[in-house]
């Protein structure tokens, strides 16, 4: 008997065929790979028939075609086929597809379909599977055909508008934009933040020569977290006051304390972990983990299940007849054989998820084998971390609780006016800590002779001013878990959809997520004409829960489509000042406009010195209004032309009043200076060779008190040119210069932005520093690092001039494009330039000038 068996990774197929023919070797297999999809809605908005939810119009994706094909031929050979996609929703609906697509074309006569899931690529998990096959499963297909025609009726309904009411924005999304909305939401509160100033004070005590320190809680008994010292007089008086006290220990209060294990991982809490231990963004680790499952290392990777499996092993070397310890014993076992009895939980943990919906709730993340140990295998860079991560998360989730005391001493003043607490956390005992080595920071231990009502004395005062902080960005960690909190999206779709949100530009960072001028303008259109529809992120977490109710047969798909359509028909229809929304020949750009200024008016108009927000123009005191330019969003006066970035809050209304101001002449070009506003923020320029040179003011200057000499000096200081060294060919410098955007060194249009390490912290080895300050610019080798740091291949044969690579990003385009330069004449290459064959780059190059040779770098 000959069988078929369809996975979706051809990664996989070597290693389950080997299992096969092992475990079944009475019968013959073949493994093919469909990758993925093999159709889908095409792009046209025809393709679902809102009358008809089961007329839908499939078409053959690119990778498809061909895959099908192969897949067909392979059908009319054997007698059973396998359906083997990935045990999720989208894998039940690539093996509806496959089971349709062998119907239509009546490949199946005389033929058996069976489908089976596993969540690991072992033998026993691939034994079982094949023994024990199902049928495909209806009501998950009817939640991904209701979850795909959702998707693609705010695709072709709403995206449109979207292009033409709030370019350059190409899209919006089911999961994409509440995600968005939750950033942006985030950023408000940020933009709306004032700062206050505060004092937090510390003193360090001394007993018997042992020295702590104590962070100052209470004063006169009111509680310095909810009121803390708020003027450097008020800190002043209290250093003064305390350098006169005395002190003593009022109570020293001991406690044992316990921490438990986390459970082991699903997949947002390994993005999670990933993205804050490893820097890993949730894409790369999604990567990362689909080579490790393909490899047979660890289990299925898209789940939110948080339980171990106990059904006993059954593969190699163990049968159904003498099975081996379930994957849970395993693991209690290679505690003890690893830490010891005392490492080990007394109980078995059972750990019981509190995500909200579960639908694709499958086994943890964890290795498929806990013996295979992180130190004995040999993986890529990425997947090595991640599976010593996943090894060590499910080993410590059966460890018993590490074991603390922690010591809590108040320290006051002789007439208790003063109150000082200090702590200290001993370890007792490491247990599943050994693993992760959680409490790494310095042990503070109090000597065991120091009790209540002894004297200590006040050794040193400390104290800084600091500024209250707005609430931190989302990371994509804490973006994740938020989205898990809300009941937006599903395991298989968190990284995607951050992912897309950098793609489109909508919002950019990993570690600091924050939103794009444009995913602020989008995001604000979308909350203006759908609010309290797919842009809230409850309305997409009860569209998620009847998903999952489809999936569990409990409602039918066709009524959540019909209910979802009638309301996306009555926002389409939608007024705004008398006209509907999808109406493209009256709804012009000024009804968007207004909609966006009455949305976003606390965020982008400038504000006064009270933090008011105000719209006039500060030159002409008409009403502003956000416009669209070539190089995006601006803030602007149709009377004066005055303009201002939007949201931008370093700059008062009472100084874009003032501005531009006139300093005075400059000593040595006799031209005025101006001290203004840039696109880059406050700045003083004036012209020289018939041409604009700038300085920017320190942080802490204000721009309307520098004078004529500061302003000389900042021109000066950031427009100054200074000769590194003579290019011996062209007989032309290369300088060191300043611009707007920092220092750069320049060669004849050829530059180099300076990039310095930081001072603070270690040198990042991924990041290719470039200090020019540091290069000793007499030796060759140093010139000739130089001159490839700024692009430069070779030198013109005639007029020596050089030859090299510019990089240019044509207005506010997402892409940059690479010219290849000699002089005044630039003509454009292949982005792929640098990893074209030494012989096509000559050619290239040749061309651009017509020249048959030139001098080689």
């Amino acid at each position: 008997m000959k069988n078929l068996v369809i996975v979706e990774s051809g990664a996989k197929a070597t290693k389950i065929t080997e299992y096969l023919d092992r475990n079944f070797p009475d019968q013959q297999w073949e493994v093919a790979a469909c990758l993925g999809h093999i159709r889908d809605l095409p792009d046209d908005e025809n393709a679902v028939n809102p009358q008809n939810w089961m007329d839908l119009s499939w078409k053959e994706t690119q990778k498809g075609k061909k895959t099908i094909k192969e897949l067909r031929k392979i059908c009319k050979t054997i007698n059973t086929v396998y359906l083997a996609t990935d045990p999720d929703r989208e894998g039940e609906a690539i093996a509806w597809h496959l089971l349709s697509d062998f119907s239509e074309k009546k490949l199946l006569k005389d033929k058996e379909v069976k489908r089976i899931t596993f969540n690991e690529i072992t033998s026993s998990a691939i034994k079982q599977a094949i023994n024990s096959p199902r049928e495909i499963d209806q009501d998950l297909v009817d939640a991904y055909l209701a979850r795909r025609i959702l998707d693609h009726l705010i695709g072709f309904k709403v995206s449109p508008l979207v292009w033409r009411h709030a370019p350059p924005a190409k899209s919006a999304g089911r999961v994409q934009s509440p995600s968005l909305r939750i950033i942006c939401e985030r950023e408000i509160e940020r933009d709306k933040h004032i700062k206050e100033e505060y004092w937090p004070i510390s003193s360090k005590f001394n007993y018997e020569d042992f020295v702590f320190d104590a962070e100052l809680t209470k004063f006169n008994a009111e509680d310095l977290k909810k009121n803390p010292i708020s003027s450097e007089k008020d800190m002043k008086e209290i250093e003064s006051e305390l350098n006169s006290k005395e002190f003593y220990i009022q109570s020293i209060e001991t406690k044992p304390q316990s921490s438990s294990p986390n459970p082991p991982f699903r997949t947002s809490t390994l993005q999670m972990t990933a993205s804050s231990f490893l820097g890993f963004t949730a894409d790369r680790t999604m990567r990362a983990a689909q080579n490790l499952y393909e490899a047979g290392l660890i289990t299925y990777l898209r789940t939110d299940g948080i339980n171990i499996s106990t059904s006993p092993n059954t593969g190699e070397p163990f049968s159904e007849e003498n099975p081996g310890p379930p994957p849970l014993q395993e693991i209690r076992n290679v505690i003890v054989e690893k830490f010891g009895d005392k490492f080990l939980s007394d109980q078995v943990r059972v750990y019981k998820s509190k995500v909200k919906n579960s639908q694709e709730a499958h086994e943890a993340i964890r290795p498929t084998n806990i013996k295979t140990f992180p130190e004995n295998i040999n993986l890529g860079q990425d997947e090595q971390k991640l599976y010593t991560l996943i090894w060590n998360r499910t080993l410590s989730s059966q460890m018993s609780n590490s074991q603390h005391e922690r010591k809590k001493i108040v320290v006051c003043s002789k007439d208790d006016k003063y109150v000082f607490n200090a702590s200290s956390r001993k370890t007792l005992f490491e247990g599943f800590e050994t693993l992760s080595k959680k409490d790494s920071s310095e042990i503070i231990e109090f000597p065991e002779n120091l009790k209540e009502n002894e004297n200590v004395s006040l050794v040193e005062f400390i104290s800084e001013q600091k500024f209250t902080s707005p609430p931190n960005r989302y990371s994509e960690a804490s973006l994740i878990k938020k989205m898990e909190e809300l009941g937006i999206g599903r395991p298989s779709t968190y990284a995607s959809t951050v992912k897309g949100l950098r793609d489109k530009k909508y919002a950019y960072g990993a570690k600091s997520i924050a939103p794009s001028d444009l995913g602020r303008v989008l995001n604000s259109y979308l909350c203006g004409v759908y609010k309290e529809f797919f842009i809230e992120t409850k309305f997409t977490a009860e569209l998620e829960t009847e998903l999952d109710k489809i999936a569990e047969g409990s409602i039918s798909w066709t009524e959540v489509l019909d209910k979802f359509w009638e309301e996306l028909q009555n926002y389409l229809n939608k007024k705004i000042d008398g006209i509907p929304l999808n109406d493209g020949e009256n709804f012009k750009t000024r009804q968007v406009l207004d909609l966006l200024n009455e949305e976003l008016e606390e965020v982008i108009f400038p504000r006064d010195e009270s933090g008011k927000f105000i719209r006039n123009c500060p030159k002409c005191d008409s009403q502003t209004s956000l416009k669209k330019g070539k190089f995006g969003y601006f803030v602007g006066c149709s009377e004066c032309k005055w303009t201002k970035k939007p949201f931008d809050f370093s700059t008062t209304w009472e100084t874009y009043k003032e501005l531009p101001k006139e300093l005075g002449n400059h000593p040595d070009l006799n031209e005025p200076i101006f001290a203004d506003m840039s696109i880059n923020g406050p700045c003083v320029w004036t012209m020289r060779d018939d041409k604009k040179i700038f300085g920017s003011p320190d942080e802490d200057e204000n721009i309307l008190d520098i004078g004529l000499n500061r302003a000389v000096e900042l021109i000066e200081r950031d427009s100054g040119e200074n000769i590194l060294f003579i290019e011996e060919n062209s007989g032309i410098p290369i300088f060191l210069k300043n611009g707007r955007f920092g220092e750069y060194t320049e060669f004849d249009g050829f530059n180099k932005a300076s990039k310095l390490p930081p001072e603070d912290k270690p040198k990042n080895p991924k990041v290719s520093y470039y200090n020019p300050h540091e290069l000793d610019y007499e030796n060759k080798d140093t010139r000739l690092f130089v001159l490839k740091s700024l692009r430069v291949l070779g030198f013109h044969p005639d007029d020596k001039r050089p030859i090299g690579i510019k990089i240019r990003k044509p207005g506010k385009a997402f892409k940059f494009v690479k010219f290849i330069k000699c002089g005044e004449k630039e003509v454009e290459c292949p982005n792929n330039f640098y990893k074209l064959e030494e012989i096509e780059q000559d050619s290239l190059i040749k061309d651009a000038f017509s020249i048959d040779q030139y001098e080689k770098l």
